[in-house]
């Protein structure tokens, strides 16, 4: 009798790689409204105002978190140390924006100041996430088999 096994992505594993997918989506979706495109949704259209900084900083962070949830998916060695360098990346990112319009270097809309609030937020559990021992053992980063 031949037996075969198949390697199943864990929970938490799971839970990242599709975090930093949904995140860097919404990094992409930002820069290009950053760069003035209009999205239509049907029912409204989402504009945002043009910004070049914004776009630049937004598409690095859709890049190394799309980077990530590709290691994590695809079970590579570096997975863990990338995933906490883009959330950690992506976090600094998102508070050099908020800081940004603080000091009132550029326009901001309220879909501006909500969404750098919330990606504050769901950053930063996921480094909580990647943090704890199951979170590193399941990426490969601890002592024990994943």
């Amino acid at each position: 009798m031949i037996e075969t096994t198949t390697r199943r992505q864990s929970g938490v594993a799971t839970t990242v790689g599709v975090l930093a997918a949904v995140c860097a989506f919404t990094f992409f979706l930002g820069a290009l409204l950053h760069l003035g495109v209009r999205i239509p949704l049907g029912f409204a259209v989402i504009t945002e105002p043009r910004i070049i900084d914004a776009t630049i900083v937004e598409s690095l962070c859709g890049l190394v978190l799309a980077v990530s949830s590709y290691a994590v998916f695809t079970r590579r060695s570096w997975a863990w140390p990338v995933a906490i360098a883009a959330h950690a990346f992506a976090v600094a990112g998102v508070l050099l924006g908020i800081g940004a319009l603080a000091a009132d270097l550029g326009p901001t809309t309220e879909l501006n100041y909500i969404y750098h609030r919330v990606m504050v937020v769901v950053l930063v559990e996921g480094l909580a996430l990647l943090s704890t021992p199951v979170g590193r053992t399941r990426l490969g980063r601890g002592d024990q088999a994943s």
